[in-house]
């Protein structure tokens, strides 16, 4: 629990922690998130509503700055969306037994018990619009206003955090609808304001994130939509996320085997006169269309797949209830009993145990990485990289300023001078690189005064600005 970031998508585990870091030591606006990868600037940026981030960011000023406060922060969340699941598909099903499958199922989402302890705003999202509907569907059942603003307000904080999950918003509509008769004007007009804030305020605040980006220019987030790039790409994708991310890091392989009875069950007839048939086609209709617009993130993003959960956990139910209630009773206990053991396969030796962690040695490790920060003062603006992501050598070193890829995009020309000459005009002092051959680069070589410190591949420099002829 207080490992630092590591392993996939470490680079949005970084970016996510330094907006959070961001808040605590700079400033608690909401409405400014800032990134280290700033230039000169400020660092204010457009973003996902940064609710995750600031959640942690309150911890940081509850508790101090620690690895295991971001963690038990998700872990918290992980856990209260166990307890959704459960009271979702206590509605739905009408059984504890089912209800706790459903659970106990979410919890052993490989995807879910990693990301369920690391920086990631998705979960966040996924857990806010599996209670949006829970507490709607008591509003539905019991018809007390009661429990509709609790439903709006997490309904609403899973479409800021994550656009996409707004499509929980689907079987919602089904249900007002397919139920009118029910309804008396007041109650008409709660749902209409319902609906037409929670989508307003979610597409007012991504218009304003637009803004933000336009006027700063920093991109760190995207906010796009991304389909896939032609049919065999997109063939690829889905073929990919048929056989390998769905039934091993979405479900498990043993929760898999509840979903294919479940999948078996729900062709048999009957199963379309249940009263949840239509609001759950349409929610997986909402949810198809979401794919395939984002089918471009698709396959190298396999937690843009968790829409998906709750809808397949209702079939991974389905399945394990009939297992449960038939002569393969014994099967259905062994299934429960793996369930965690392939999620600890799946994720703790590759991405907890693994020696490479995705992030330099120098940087992962607590002594080597408090020596390249301490070497320069935090308040300094520098050049960091060569990082690819432009945010994990600036997160680990806990620095901000100019980021580069490659040392060759330093020495590019820009307005008649090296890059990197442009940079320190601009106010960079310091250089941070694990490129071993920059002393040797004849552009870039005048404009490191001295070597401060040399921690294992990485080099810290003094920069200056060469003088003119």
């Amino acid at each position: 629990m207080n490992l630092p970031p590591q392993s996939i998508h470490v680079w949005r585990q970084c970016n996510t922690l330094a907006v959070a870091r961001n808040f605590h030591e700079e400033n608690m606006d909401i409405l400014k998130p800032r990134v280290d990868g700033r230039l000169d600037q400020s660092g204010v940026t457009g973003m996902q509503f940064p609710s995750y981030e600031y959640l942690v960011a309150l911890g940081y000023g509850l508790v101090g700055e620690h690895q295991w406060v971001h963690r038990t922060v998700s872990f918290i969340i992980y856990c209260f969306g166990a307890w959704g699941i459960y009271e979702l598909f206590l509605v739905l099903f009408h059984s504890s037994w089912a209800a706790a499958l459903g659970a106990w199922s979410f919890c052993w989402s490989p995807e879910l018990f990693y990301f369920g302890i690391s920086a990631l705003p998705d979960v966040l999202a996924l857990v806010c619009s599996i209670w949006g509907l829970t507490l709607f569907l008591w509003w539905n059942k019991s018809g007390k206003v009661f429990w509709l603003l609790p439903s709006w307000f997490a309904t609403t904080l899973g479409g800021l955090t994550k656009i996409q999950f707004l499509v929980v918003g689907f079987p919602m509509a089904v249900l007002v609808v397919r139920d009118w008769k029910k309804w008396n004007p007041r109650q008409w007009a709660a749902f209409v304001l319902y609906g037409a804030t929670c989508v307003g305020l979610t597409l007012a605040w991504y218009h304003y994130a637009e803004i933000l980006i336009a006027t700063t220019g920093l991109s760190d987030f995207g906010l796009y939509f991304k389909p896939a790039q032609g049919w065999i790409p997109a063939l690829k994708t889905i073929w990919h996320n048929a056989v390998s991310e769905i039934p091993e890091l979405l479900l498990n392989y043993a929760t898999f085997v509840f979903f294919v009875v479940g999948v078996v069950a729900f062709w048999k007839p009957g199963w379309q006169r249940s009263e949840w048939f239509t609001p759950i086609a349409i929610w997986g209709a909402g949810v198809l269309a979401y794919y395939l617009i984002e089918l471009g993130q698709m396959g190298a993003h396999s937690y843009y797949l968790l829409p998906f959960l709750p809808l397949l956990l209702v079939v991974v139910v389905k399945g394990g209830m009939i297992l449960r209630e038939s002569r393969f009773r014994p099967f259905f206990l062994v299934l429960l009993v793996l369930q965690p053991v392939m999620a600890l396969i799946r994720i703790v030796p590759p991405r907890f145990l693994a020696k490479d962690k995705a992030v330099p040695q120098e940087l992962y490790a607590e002594d080597s990485r408090e020596r390249l920060e301490k070497a320069v003062p935090n308040q300094a603006l520098c050049l960091v990289g060569p990082d690819g992501s432009g945010c994990i050598y600036f997160y680990f070193l806990h620095k901000k300023g100019f980021g580069f890829s490659r040392l060759e995009d330093l020495e590019e020309n820009l307005k008649g001078i090296p890059v990197i000459e442009e940079d320190i005009h601009r106010g960079a002092e310091y250089l941070y690189t694990n490129d071993l051959s920059i002393s040797d680069r004849k552009v870039l070589a005048p404009y490191l005064q001295s070597e401060i410190l040399r921690e294992g591949n990485f080099q810290v420099y003094k920069l200056w600005i060469r003088s003119k002829k």
